[in-house]
């Protein structure tokens, strides 16, 4: 009985602490956003806007924009040397990015400077830490405001050839990326560059081609680059294991897309949707009460499952945490939608191949042996009979009018 009062008074102190926690940051969050949305005014001047910003804040924005010798400045004196350099770096930024990026700036100074882009947290943070774009509220609206210094050399930039030139390129480079990731999972800088130079007009360079991939990482999210490079789909779960059964299959080679089967992929929120992924969506609108949004989430969650290499029985649990399985005809049901999906979805581990498509080749592979001519021998004498010798059986007749026939 002490045992049980115990476990019980455990069970509530954790539950207690949990919600504390979920308290605490709740509260930090709530903070957070306070600060992103204060008061501002407009037009602002770059001094006055980074003025908002916290010690630590600036010092981000001297980072990502590579600020020599300002690191043991005061806040002011740093203020100071980031009104001069923000511009001045303007056309160098401009030059990382992509035509979503460009295209959010481009709208704010169409609108004098002002005006309002919903972003997430993350993306907002990108502006502000490269000091182009800052957050308030003005008359009681959420409000993006671009400071007058930096409107004035984004509006110069804008002109010039050279810049727009490198945005459509930079577009397409991150284009081609995403959908090569979308199908392989996770590549080498090499390989990816190796592809980009099949498809892409532009051939990069390693350093100018890394600094525009972790531009887009630290704007978008979609992506993940790590120290040495390696870059992997956002929703690849373990990149080292995609790049361990790549080099396990060293006589698969990566699967051929078209450039448009690339730049498809490429665009936000793509997903393969084959036969057998609307097959199962249409399966579970008939037999669920679920839109059809909801059930295309949760085909598309199995296809991510799938393509980290998760075991199908872990996949069909997913569903049975989700739905209610309630007869064995309908969990063999769930099951045979799962294995279809599997066999026509195109895998990370199989370096963009569908089991489907390797089966048939191995299938292919395996020619039938010609078939052999049928040899008869005399038992008695030991030698092959001839089909016009006399029939081992003794009738008299030739072996080809007889038993040979």
């Amino acid at each position: 009985m002490d045992k049980l009062l115990l476990n019980e008074r455990t069970r509530m102190m954790f539950l207690e602490s949990l919600g504390q926690w979920k308290e605490a940051i709740e509260e930090l969050e709530a903070k957070a956003e306070a600060k992103r949305w204060a008061k501002m005014q407009h037009p602002i001047s770059l001094a006055d806007a980074l003025s908002r910003l916290t010690k630590e804040d600036l010092s981000k924005i001297r980072t990502t924009l590579d600020v020599r010798g300002a690191s043991s400045l005061r806040k002011q004196e740093l203020i100071d040397v980031l009104v001069q350099q923000i511009p001045a770096k303007l056309p160098r930024l401009l030059g990382k990015m992509d035509e979503s990026r460009y295209k959010i700036l481009k709208r704010l100074a169409e609108g004098g400077g002002i005006g309002f882009v919903s972003l997430t947290p993350d993306q907002l943070s990108y502006w502000i830490s490269r000091g182009l774009v800052f957050s308030g509220t003005i008359q009681g609206k959420k409000t993006l405001v671009i400071p007058q210094e930096v409107l004035a050399a984004f509006r110069q930039a804008d002109g010039d050839p050279a810049v727009q030139e490198k945005v459509r390129r930079n577009t397409e480079w991150l284009k081609i990326t995403y959908g090569c990731l979308y199908y392989y999972g996770t590549l080498g800088l090499t390989e990816l560059q190796s592809l980009l130079k099949q498809h892409a007009k532009a051939e990069p360079e390693s350093i100018e081609y890394l600094f525009v991939l972790y531009e887009a990482e630290q704007f978008e999210k979609n992506i993940r680059i790590d120290l040495d490079g390696t870059t992997s789909h956002s929703d690849v779960w373990d990149p080292k294991r995609v790049k361990q059964e790549h080099r396990a299959r060293p006589d698969l080679s990566f699967r051929p897309f078209s450039k448009t089967q690339l730049l498809r992929a490429g665009e936000p929120g793509y997903v393969d949707r084959n036969a057998q992924y609307q097959a199962f969506v249409q399966f579970l609108c008939n037999h669920y009460v679920i839109t059809r949004e909801e059930a295309d989430q949760l085909v598309e969650e199995c296809v991510y499952a799938i393509q980290n290499g998760e075991e199908l029985q872990d996949t069909l649990g997913m569903f049975q945490q989700e739905m209610e399985i309630d007869s064995v005809d309908m969990l063999q049901e769930f099951m045979r939608h799962i294995v279809e999906l599997h066999n026509h979805t195109r895998q990370w581990i199989l370096k963009g191949h569908t089991p489907d498509e390797l089966f048939a080749e191995e299938k292919k592979a395996l020619r039938p042996l010609p078939a052999a001519k049928a040899e008869v021998v005399d038992f008695a004498t030991r030698k092959k009979v001839g089909r016009n010798d006399p029939c081992p059986c003794g009738s008299g007749k030739k072996f080809k009018k007889c038993c040979g026939r």
